[in-house]
């Protein structure tokens, strides 16, 4: 049986065409149903990641093809580890911090929750 890829290894980064200037990039992700038995998140549910770019970016499509890796995923078994996750996948990917801030409808209760993460790249080894 082959082995299956984690979903960090679906996140692609591009080249910072302008790595000299001060930018500030925010990717603002609309969540998918990722858990099929509470069917969590429920619409209208985003996923924002904040960084200062250094020499790469993350690419798009990628980012895309990376939440698609996390439905009826076991990491979605809680919003806070997920949220976690992805701050971390992402900050390793373009080697600067990220924060990631989710804002998470959830079918059932009578909340939302809101979760914030900041990560920073892991050593290498």
């Amino acid at each position: 049986m082959p082995e299956v890829p984690t979903p960090a290894a679906r996140l692609r980064t591009i080249g910072n065409a302008r790595p000299d200037l001060d930018t500030v990039v925010e990717h603002v992700l609309h969540l998918p149903e990722l858990c099929p038995a509470t069917h969590n998140p429920a619409p209208g549910s985003t996923l924002t990641l904040r960084y200062r770019p250094g020499a790469q970016l993350l690419e798009l499509f990628s980012l895309d093809a990376y939440m698609d890796a996390f439905v009826a995923h076991p990491v979605v078994r809680d919003m806070e580890f997920f949220v976690q996750t992805v701050a971390q996948d992402a900050a390793d990917a373009v080697g600067v911090p990220v924060t990631a801030a989710a804002q998470v409808g959830l079918r059932g209760l009578r909340q939302e929750q809101r979760v914030t993460v900041e990560a920073r790249p892991s050593p290498t080894p």
